[in-house]
């Protein structure tokens, strides 16, 4: 039985969206744009008052490294218009680039500029660069 709990090694804050990661067996990077999205649309306050509280009742994790078998999202430097961030989305979910710029201007519009732009500044921070030996 797979059971959720607080990333020690992939954390940024408290390892909450590190946990939810590797329970879904998916990149931890995503669950982090999403969380940082949904807290600017909701207003801030009732997002970080449950991850507060997810925070208090999921337990810490193992003290073991544990590797999520997924595939991951790194920024793009290649086919980057500013950061390297549409570009490096798309390209793990192998789609044009172009149509993720063109749905996160209407997003900005739509939005009011703030969330997205957020958003975008944020990934450009914790969206790794892929290391090339």
């Amino acid at each position: 039985m797979r059971r959720l709990y607080r990333d020690r090694w992939d954390k940024k804050i408290a390892g909450v969206c590190g946990g939810l990661g590797q329970f879904l067996k998916m990149d931890p990077t995503i669950i982090r744009l999403l969380v940082i999205f949904l807290c600017l649309i909701t207003g801030l306050l009732p997002l970080l008052i449950v991850y507060v509280i997810i925070w208090i009742l999921i337990p810490l994790g193992p003290r073991i490294y544990i590797e999520i078998k997924c595939k991951k999202i790194y920024l793009s430097d290649r086919d980057k218009k500013i950061a390297g961030v549409c570009s490096g989305i798309a390209r793990r979910f192998n789609f044009d680039p172009n149509i993720l710029r063109i749905i996160a201007i209407f997003a900005l519009f739509i939005t009011g500029f703030f969330p997205i732009l957020i958003t975008y500044l944020v990934g450009v921070l914790i969206i790794p660069k892929r290391y090339k030996p």
